[in-house]
């Protein structure tokens, strides 16, 4: 494949294209749909994705996932430490982040995709999100400040968890997103049971 460029356009391009997967999902959207996005032909979008929509499914998932590692590992950097602190840091850089459907992607946008394609997004998606929370419980639990038997589905219960605040419509909840989220996080770090 041809080298592609890389300026303003092509950011544009795999913005406009990020925001109407990630809303709607592979299947629903057409080249079409990201070419009226950036006020582009559709013809003119083969210039910079010569491989099609798939081609920017990938390239979009690949930056998103590499966004939220980043972004994750900085919050938590910035923390300080203290494990309650880490993990409402990253409650915050998620709701901040459009919402991720890891559901849908899994069940549907990458039955789309070629299945080595498929395990290698998945793959990178699932530790993109779980390492950077995972390693900060494994150290919490290192510890001996939380007993955690699974530090990667605590990772990713937690990202479920915060994830699904972005389905609240906002007619049935009076504090920010974030605030949910800390709820929710605090639920599930200090347990529903008196001790």
């Amino acid at each position: 494949m041809k080298d592609t460029p890389n300026n303003e356009t092509r950011v544009r391009l795999l913005d406009a294209a990020e925001a109407l997967f990630s809303s709607r999902g592979y299947t629903s959207v057409r080249l079409r749909d990201i070419a009226a996005a950036v006020d582009m032909r559709h013809a003119s979008l083969y210039y910079y994705a010569p491989g099609g929509k798939a081609q920017l499914y990938i390239e979009v998932m690949e930056r998103s996932m590499q966004r939220h590692r980043i972004g994750l590992e900085a919050a938590i950097r910035n923390a300080g430490g203290d494990l309650r602190a880490e993990i409402y840091a990253v409650v915050d850089w998620l709701v901040a982040q459009p919402p991720l459907d890891i559901n849908r992607m899994n069940n549907a946008d990458m039955h789309e995709l070629n299945a080595e394609q498929a395990r290698k997004l998945m793959e990178l998606s699932y530790d993109s999100l779980r390492l950077p929370i995972g390693e900060a419980l494994a150290r919490a639990a290192a510890a001996g400040q939380i007993t955690v038997p699974d530090v990667d589905l605590a990772a990713m219960g937690l990202i479920a968890l915060i994830q699904s605040v972005h389905a609240i419509p906002p007619a049935y909840r009076s504090v920010s997103l974030a605030a949910l989220g800390h709820q929710l996080a605090a639920m599930l770090m200090d347990g529903w049971f008196r001790r």
